[in-house]
This record gives C-alpha cells, sequence and structure tokens, in this order.
C-alpha cells in the first residue's frame, strides 16, 4: 500500500512566522530607523528618502536615472516620482535623455546646499543612533544589510 503524502506544506502558526520573518524584521527595523532620520532632517523640509537620493547623486554625478535607480534598488518609476519633487525645488537636473540616450542627474548648486545642510543634521542622527546600538553592534549592523543587500541583489 503506497502512503500518500498531502503536498500542501503545513501552517506556520502566526506568531512563529512573526518572529522569524525576514521581511517583518527588515520592515520595522527600517520603520523604526527613517523615523529618527525624518525627524532629524524635517527642519530642513527633506525625508530620509529624499536626502538618500540627493546623497546618491552627489556620490555619483553625472549618473543616468538607470543607474541611480540601480544603486539605490528602486524601480524607474518609483524613482522617478521622487525625483519630480526634488527637480521642482530646483535641487536637481535631468539633462539629455534625448533618443537612446540616457539622462545625467546632477544636484544643482541649490541642492549641493541643501545637501550639505541636511548632511549635518543626517551626521546627528548617523551618531545617535550608532550611540544608541553600540559602535560595534552599529558596524555589524551596516555589514550585515551590505552583504545582503548584495547576495540577494
Amino acid at each position: 500500500m503506497a502512503v500518500v503524502r498531502d503536498p500542501t506544506p503545513p501552517v506556520i502558526a502566526p506568531q512563529a512566522l512573526v518572529e522569524v520573518c525576514f521581511c517583518h524584521h527588515a520592515r520595522r527595523t527600517a520603520r523604526a530607523i527613517t523615523r529618527i532620520f525624518d525627524e532629524a532632517l524635517q527642519p530642513v523640509g527633506l525625508k530620509a528618502s529624499q536626502f538618500n537620493i540627493l546623497a546618491m547623486i552627489a556620490a555619483h554625478n553625472g549618473a543616468s536615472t538607470a543607474e541611480i535607480s540601480r544603486l539605490l534598488s528602486l524601480d524607474r518609476t518609483t524613482l522617478s516620482r521622487n525625483l519630480k519633487p526634488l527637480q521642482s525645488a530646483g535641487y536637481l537636473t535631468a539633462q539629455g535623455g534625448a533618443g537612446r540616450r540616457p539622462d545625467a542627474l546632477a544636484l544643482t548648486a541649490a541642492g549641493r546646499s541643501m545637501f550639505d545642510q541636511a548632511a549635518v543634521r543626517w551626521q546627528t542622527a548617523q551618531s545617535g543612533l550608532t550611540e544608541r546600538l553600540g559602535a560595534g553592534q552599529a558596524g555589524v549592523l551596516l555589514q550585515t544589510l551590505e552583504n545582503a543587500a548584495l547576495t540577494i541583489g
């Protein structure tokens, strides 16, 4: 007599799922960290997501939207939607893009000034978070996140 196996996997209990779910823990931690940086950047009128875009453009001046999208792990439509308010505020330019040429993103003088102002507030938030976690734990967290991003893609 053949043994019939149920092809459906066992259902995991919700509490167990919450305890081991990578997505849950990554998103919860990301929200907590984002709140810290959003609060720090609020006086200059930026959100952490906007600051990250300005920082990536500053670090890769002249990079295309596709390159910045890849570096931030954002799809291009999400990046484009997030670039619009930064362009409207006069913080960046997107030049080129005619035909098959990709556009080149660059900070304007106002964008560089905003980035510099925001970077001071970012540093305060970064230092505060490092202090709360402990320097060793903060370093391990950064390395783990970087390794995960590179591995997962």
